[in-house]
């Protein structure tokens, strides 16, 4: 075969091979951004509806929660969910979308757990009659979404995971500082008091230090566990040249970003 065709047929089988990650890909980011929303329709809308017997008050923060109503940051506000689906899809391999799909479900339960053990209310300011064209999308929004489910802010808690996920790229700034323009339209929309915003932020990085925690020792567990009838694969020179504890060196816990 000439150098010509080889060149060709080494092209092809690259080409066929990065097409082939980058399906296995898409459809982890797909399967992670379903399921990350319907875990989030389920959980949030059924505690947010729930009539719970008591509700608690967060307490407000003076100048915070003092700020007036600003209807056209409701676009701010609800541009939240374009932040998570693009914190998703801008994740640069299926390790770190396992990451992050383990970091927001743990992070949502903690959520959620506040919500239904600990739930509470706002008082929201009342709508202005007239003096804006977003007047109707913050209707639209407090039809949707009571004034309950506060503490933590699930806003935040997504937010945040997003920033993590992405951070050390080139998204990573420009993805905080998203979170904090939609931090400051949770209290122009009244749809937070400022203490839930904190609460949210490090409900986040706890999901996140967990799932880390997590993977690693499913990594390590699945890289030190005995063949049948044999040795473990703890040593890396006993589990072949192409076998993951091979590749992880026998410390490291591969495939997990540090």
């Amino acid at each position: 075969m000439h150098g010509s065709a080889k060149k060709a047929c080494t092209s092809e089988v690259v080409g066929n091979a990065e097409r082939i990650l980058f399906l296995r890909e898409c459809r982890a980011k797909t399967a992670c951004t379903l399921g990350i929303l319907g875990y989030y329709l389920v959980g949030y809308f059924g505690l947010n509806r729930f009539p719970f017997e008591t509700y608690h008050d967060v307490p407000s923060v003076p100048f915070f929660d003092d700020l007036p109503i600003i209807p056209w940051t409701i676009v701010v506000y609800n541009s939240v969910f374009i932040l998570g689906a693009l914190g998703i899809w801008l994740l640069p391999d299926r390790e770190r979308i396992r990451l992050y799909f383990v970091s927001v479900v743990l992070a949502y339960t903690v959520n959620y757990l506040f919500f239904a053990f600990l739930p509470t209310h706002i008082d929201r300011a009342p709508v202005p009659q007239e003096g804006s064209m977003w007047l109707w999308a913050v209707r639209l929004t407090r039809s949707i979404d009571g004034p309950y489910t506060c503490f933590p802010s699930l806003h935040i808690t997504n937010c945040t995971v997003a920033v993590i996920g992405l951070w050390g790229s080139r998204y990573g700034w420009w993805f905080l500082a998203w979170t904090v323009a939609i931090a400051l339209s949770t209290l122009t929309t009244d749809q937070h008091l400022f203490l839930d915003l904190p609460a949210g932020a490090a409900v986040a990085c706890v999901g996140a230090v967990l799932a880390r925690r997590i993977l690693r020792a499913i990594e390590r567990r699945r890289a030190a566990g005995p063949l049948p009838g044999g040795p473990g694969l703890t040593d890396p020179g006993l589990a072949g040249p192409g076998s993951d504890a091979s590749r992880a060196g026998g410390g490291s816990e591969a495939g997990l970003p540090r």
